[in-house]
């Protein structure tokens, strides 16, 4: 397996937000403290094997993988969203899920510090 080292699309972040550095820092403020709790629940259908309510809580959170910057997990989100839709192979679906899991659980601390910064220079 490739191992996919994930981090903040900086250009893109800049770019979806007009520059404007209040607005990430809100952004990204959201994201840590509202959004990241909805992954618990697609883990939870995951375990219920729930796949097509684990591939809807997905559709709804890539959106908010993009705007916080991490272009390489919405791919991996959108890819989770796929299997869980049309592969009912438990196997592929966990494991689909896992690969995303393993790089966000690496990106929060990037997306923590980055808002740290941010709020550094205000």
């Amino acid at each position: 397996m490739t191992t996919i080292v994930h981090s903040i699309d900086y250009e893109r972040l800049r770019k979806l937000h007009s520059h404007d550095e209040r607005l990430i820092i809100n952004v990204l403020t959201l994201i840590l403290d509202e959004v990241l709790p909805d992954f618990d629940t697609i883990e939870a259908n995951i375990q219920k094997q729930e796949w097509a309510e684990a591939a809807h809580t997905a559709h709804q959170l890539i959106p908010w993988v993009g705007m916080a910057g991490l272009t390489s997990l919405e791919n991996e989100l959108r890819t989770f969203e796929q299997v869980a839709k049309r592969n009912p192979n438990a196997d592929d679906i966990r494991s689909a899920w896992y690969q995303f899991r393993a790089g966000l659980d690496e990106a929060i601390p990037l997306l923590q510090q980055e808002l740290t910064n941010l709020e550094g220079k205000r």
